[in-house]
């Protein structure tokens, strides 16, 4: 994955369409995959999870003029991303469900077939861990205050999931 600099915010304010669009597409392309994961995690309903991935780009970009600092990009998206997903369970409590034929994406599921990989042997608390830390390089402190525990405690636990995953492909 390409690192998203200052620059790529900048041009996502530019004036020009082009610039404005590659500089979108760049971040969203960046990021897509984990505000899908945080959306499906909450939702547990793939098509949800696509809207609302859908639905964050949107409000990202319909903020992009108040965002300032591009290492806050990756927060805002994921913030974004578990709000919009917390709301749609709320309404779909008060919803009577129904059903819809939509046409899968097959990015998305290829993504949900290579975590559902690492169920065989981690837990979902070691497979978030790997996610955000190794994906998309959110450090230990960042996870740490998501999760509402330590550094060490957040540490301790991706270095246990990293030695199975090693555990893991010396016995394949």
């Amino acid at each position: 994955m390409a690192k998203i600099t200052s620059r790529t915010l900048k041009k996502l304010k530019s004036t020009s369409h082009s610039v404005m669009e590659n500089a979108f597409n760049a971040i969203y392309d960046e990021y897509s995959y984990l505000v899908y994961y945080v959306s499906l995690k909450i939702v547990k309903d793939k098509d949800a999870a696509k809207d609302i991935t859908n639905e964050t780009f949107l409000k990202f970009f319909e903020s992009k003029n108040t965002i300032k600092d591009i290492k806050k990009v990756k927060s805002y998206l994921t913030s974004i991303s578990k709000n919009l997903s917390l709301n749609h369970l709320k309404d779909q409590e008060r919803r009577v469900s129904f059903d819809e034929e939509i046409i899968e994406e097959q990015r998305y599921d290829d993504f949900e077939n290579y975590i559902s990989k690492f169920k065989e042997y981690l837990d979902e608390e070691e497979i978030d861990l790997i996610v955000y830390h190794l994906l998309y390089d959110f450090s230990f402190k960042e996870i740490a205050l998501k999760n509402n525990t330590t550094t060490s405690s957040v540490s301790s636990k991706y270095q246990r999931a990293i030695i199975k995953v090693r555990k893991h492909f010396k016995e394949i």
